[in-house]
């Protein structure tokens, strides 16, 4: 994906900041540290190309700031980030500090606890389809959709959650991985009668 200069800089700045905290807390995997940018940075980008950038996004379970971080500094003018384990969320204020990021909130907690309701919701190896549609969906304003990026377990998860949920689903291809998807949905509600 083709960014500004200055939208490049800041990203090697993140990838600095994210492959120092990974030698004290594992962020990502040690195998993926050599593949940074298609892994994570690029992987995170392309989410840009099935939502606006101009509306609330919320990132669950953010960890190392995938994709919320790298959304941030791509031009996402507000998001959210919320992820339950402390010392992660002190990782994600520094990169909010040190990037200067004032589109960034970053939450210490669980989605669950969440109140308000957002645009976008995206996640990033969180939780099976129907378990994440059943944690976020309080969260959805009305118009919202979900960007989630689900490798390639996609198909079958989908197909899961299809036994619960219903809604306008779209598996849309990965461009760094020819085997993942990324589930675009809208409209997402409970089956009648399925709790």
């Amino acid at each position: 994906m083709t960014v500004s200069r200055e939208t490049e800089e800041k990203l090697a700045e993140y990838v600095t900041l994210l492959t120092e905290e990974n030698e004290r807390q594992n962020l990502i995997s040690k195998s993926s540290v050599d593949a940074v940018w298609s892994r994570h940075i690029e992987d995170s980008l392309q989410l840009l190309d099935h939502a606006p950038l101009d509306r609330h996004w919320l990132d669950i379970g953010s960890g190392a700031g995938l994709p919320g971080i790298v959304l941030a500094i791509a031009g996402v003018k507000k998001i959210t980030l919320v992820e339950p384990r402390r010392l992660r969320t002190e990782f994600l204020e520094a990169c909010r500090e040190k990037l200067e990021l004032r589109n960034v909130t970053v939450v210490t907690g669980k989605a669950e606890n969440l109140s308000g309701r957002f645009d976008v919701i995206t996640a990033r190896a969180v939780a099976a389809l129907s378990k994440l549609f059943a944690i976020a969906s309080p969260l959805i304003s009305p118009t919202g959709q979900w960007v989630l990026p689900k490798g390639r377990s996609a198909a079958k998860e989908l197909e899961e959650a299809r036994v619960t949920w219903q809604g306008d689903f779209r598996l849309e291809p990965s461009r760094t991985d020819p085997d993942a998807r990324i589930l675009v949905a809208r409209g997402v509600r409970r089956r009648a009668g399925r709790g």
